[in-house]
């Protein structure tokens, strides 16, 4: 009898351990992370999204940035979109830092150097691809929006995204594809 409450405990516990594996590799890191400002960086998702161009060289950053636009694009928004609107946002960001109308903006001080991430000139359409990108991840009455419990810090957020779509509509030649 104790021999088989032990091996009916070991059954127990390896069946609770994979379990545990399951719902850890199941639920995406993104459901964990948080936001704690309202600058384009300031979750940790656009951290993610910034730490995984790090390691890249030029032309690769700008080739994830690219696809990034690119999908989200394609998707529509639609909930199975693998593009975050915070890595759109990001990614705007990180462009709008690489060209010398949006390199006084202050979000540029929090990483040092990004104003050099990307090779120059920047590829002429990718700021109406940006900008498309934008308009389809935080669309106005979307759930980006409605996830902002403050109204100050969604107008501050807004005031953010309001000045990227000002600077990369500088550079598109006053169009979004």
């Amino acid at each position: 009898m104790v021999e088989e409450y032990r091996l009916y405990i070991a059954s127990l516990e390896k069946m609770l351990y994979e379990l545990w594996r399951l719902c850890t590799a199941t639920f995406s890191a993104e459901l964990w992370m948080g936001t704690w400002g309202t600058g384009p960086f300031d979750s940790d998702i656009a951290g993610d999204f910034l730490d995984q161009l790090e390691g890249l060289s030029a032309l690769q950053r700008l080739a994830v940035m690219e696809r990034t636009f690119r999908v989200v694009v394609e998707s529509c928004a639609s909930s199975t979109s693998s593009v975050l609107p915070e890595e759109v946002i990001a990614a705007a960001a990180l462009m709008a830092a690489n060209i010398p109308e949006g390199r006084s903006f202050a979000w540029d001080e929090e990483y040092p150097g990004m104003s050099e991430w990307l090779p120059k000139p920047i590829p002429s359409d990718l700021a109406p691809n940006a900008l498309q990108a934008l308009d389809v991840a935080i669309p106005p009455e979307g759930w980006f929006w409605r996830s902002w419990v403050d109204d100050r810090d969604r107008a501050e957020t807004q005031a953010v995204i309001e000045s990227l779509w000002a600077v990369l509509l500088g550079i598109s030649g006053g169009e979004s594809q």
